[in-house]
């Protein structure tokens, strides 16, 4: 049965309309790469620090080979009446290429690839095997039997991505999802286009002193985003190229637009200092054990009464599912969903916010309060060695310790940048703390080092219990607890109460838990989580399973999980999500370190990597009776 998602109210299909004619596009872009003669790129300094920003107007002075051929493989396409550009031969096998010319002919496939009998222009991304986590529960016994793919294409005029399920052995399409106002991994081709672009940039050579090479750049394939650009807010799909310059503690991003095929901007930030080395060497990741055991498969795991199947995702990290105590249900799904990573200027204190500065044409307001300061950063996606493109990668396999007090026990699972503790690099943990009293935590852990010293990461948790199918949730209050009766979102209050929320089952309200944020108190130097919770109906399609990523990186008053809150939507006596993202700030200040790494030489003369890591998560308590 094919189910295609409610979507966020596809509004955006009515204002198209002609001005979005592909043919239009490509002869605009056509035009970007004509030679100019525009004046050197404007550069503010903000306190030793640089946003490049090519002039209002200027665009790509020179041809690029990659870009050219990609727009006329678009123009082509659309004369013999098709819209979606295919993923090459060097991206598919044998199977993936049966499943992308079947859905490339499916008219459900490409229902959203015109408007008006005007033809939109769409890009296949990935087709690859589809792992256990990404399919819905009731296909899970034939795609055991059979070879399912999961394809993604992506719709550059609605900014949409499409997420199908195809049994490749039968040719048959199981599910059909789609995700307006969300992006997806991009393709080899594009990340190649990509590096090309920020190659040929006249603003990323003068602002490096050099012509770079391809073996000088990182992270092309990583969605990145320009305050006040059109990049922020997702509106296109941007990603980032990186420089990194050791020496002088810096690295320069290169925005590049890929809906546009042009530099957006670029910005200097300061790495922090490090003793790290230029190479170090590459731990090699166990692709094929983890793969096979815990990417393709659910791993079931019996400890202290606890039942508990778990898996790796391609972007949503490490989630557990499944979970049960004593035999009782306690949690149909928990995962860590996205890092989301913003960066503050350096000196923002002091910032003069008078001079205005543009980008795109648009005006970048500095603000000294953390709305303006943040004005880059990334998206990070956790997932399997293969078949995923996250760059922060499962490293060895899922790991069962003990508790440090003798408690209980954690499923944890280490992803990382395979340079970490380089600067650029991050490395974080995914652990679910299972008590012996039936309790449990969700943990997400930042271990550094990431691409500066004033620097925000905000994971976003989904938290979905198990109650049946009709839950409810409440707040305290001074008079006692308020239900909460349509979703809704608050920040979680500190100190109030110990236990400001809890969540029951519907028919009978002494069974649930109560919810003790993190304030520090759990014996592993956090600061707290100052956390926002969001509640929402369950639907399929948000979460259910491996997510997209979720929202802007830099926009510090959204959290992405809006999307999912609805005026009015009723919760009462519903099936319940709740969502926690909490919101830490890094510091690299000597004896107050914190969510930072670095390298350092210890008394033997040898390289030891030290960590600062920043813990943050809530504990889920088993209720005592109507408390």
């Amino acid at each position: 049965m094919v189910k295609e998602q409610k979507g966020r109210k596809m509004q955006q299909e009515n204002k198209i309309a002609l001005g979005i004619l592909v043919g239009g596009v490509v002869a605009l872009s056509l035009y970007w790469f004509l030679p100019t003669s525009s004046p050197k790129p404007i550069i503010k300094k903000v306190e030793q620090e640089q946003i490049i920003l090519p002039k209002e107007g200027r665009v790509h002075h020179a041809k690029i080979p990659e870009v050219e051929a990609y727009l006329e493989q678009l123009s082509a396409l659309m004369r013999r009446g098709e819209a979606v550009i295919p993923l090459g031969e060097e991206e598919l096998e044998s199977r993936s290429k049966r499943v992308q010319t079947f859905l490339l002919k499916n008219p459900q496939f490409l229902a959203d690839t015109h408007h008006n009998k005007q033809l939109l222009h769409n890009d296949m991304m990935r087709i690859l095997p589809a792992l256990v986590g990404s399919i819905p529960e009731r296909f899970q016994q034939q795609c055991k039997a059979h070879h399912c793919y999961e394809a993604q294409k992506y719709n550059f005029v609605t900014n949409t991505t499409t997420k199908a399920l195809v049994d490749s052995d039968t040719l048959s399409l199981l599910s059909l999802e789609r995700y307006p106002q969300m992006q997806p991994d991009i393709s080899l081709r594009l990340t190649h286009i990509a590096q090309a672009i920020a190659l040929a940039s006249e603003d990323v050579k003068e602002a490096l002193g050099k012509t770079p090479s391809f073996k000088d750049m990182t992270m092309a394939n990583v969605r990145g985003t320009m305050k006040e650009s059109p990049c922020q807010n997702t509106s296109h799909l941007c990603v980032a190229p990186t420089f990194s310059d050791h020496h002088a503690q810096k690295a320069l991003w290169a925005v590049v637009d890929l809906t546009e095929l042009r530099l957006a901007a670029a910005k200097w930030a300061g790495l922090g200092k490090t003793t790290t080395p230029a190479c170090i060497s590459e731990r090699a990741l166990q692709n094929r054990y983890i793969m096979k055991h815990f990417c393709q498969k659910d791993t079931l795991l019996k400890r202290n009464g606890w039942e508990i199947s778990y898996r790796l995702t391609g972007s949503d990290g490490l989630e557990v599912h499944h979970v049960s105590f004593n035999g009782k249900p306690v949690l149909d799904s928990a995962k860590i969903v996205d890092w989301h990573v913003s960066y503050q200027e350096k000196g923002g204190e002091s910032l003069d916010t008078s001079t205005q500065s543009y980008i795109e044409g648009r005006r970048v307001e500095f603000r000294k309060e953390e709305d303006g300061n943040y004005l880059f950063g990334y998206n990070d996606a956790m997932g399997c060695p293969l078949f995923s493109t996250s760059v922060v990668l499962a490293f060895n396999a899922p790991q069962i310790k003990p508790l440090p007090f003798g408690d209980g026990f954690m499923l944890t699972q280490d992803f990382r940048n395979p340079k970490w503790p380089m600067a650029c690099n991050y490395r974080y943990e995914n652990r679910f703390e299972f008590y012996n009293d039936g309790s449990f935590r969700v943990v997400g852990v930042n271990k550094g080092r990431g691409c500066g010293d004033h620097a925000i990461y905000r994971p976003v948790m989904r938290i979905d219990v198990n109650l049946g199918a009709e839950e409810k949730f409440y707040s305290a209050t001074q008079e006692g607890w308020r239900e909460w009766l349509v979703e809704g979102s608050e920040f979680v209050p500190t100190h109030t109460t110990p236990y400001p929320y809890k969540i029951t089952s519907a028919s009978d309200v002494t069974r649930g838990y109560k919810i003790e944020p993190n304030h520090g108190q759990f014996h592993d130097q956090s600061r707290g989580d100052n956390a926002t919770l969001f509640v929402t109906h369950f639907h399929p399609n948000e979460g259910e399973s491996d997510l997209l990523t979720l929202g802007s990186c830099c926009n510090l008053k959204e959290d992405g999980v809006e999307r999912y809150v609805e005026d009015n939507e009723s919760i009462d006596a519903k099936k319940i999500v709740l969502w926690y993202v909490p919101r830490i700030y890094n510091d690299s200040k000597k004896g107050e370190e914190y969510c930072w790494a670095d390298s350092i030489v210890d008394d033997s003369g040898n390289i030891e990597v030290k960590v600062w890591p920043c813990t943050v998560g809530p504990k889920f308590i088993p209720l005592k009776g109507a408390e």
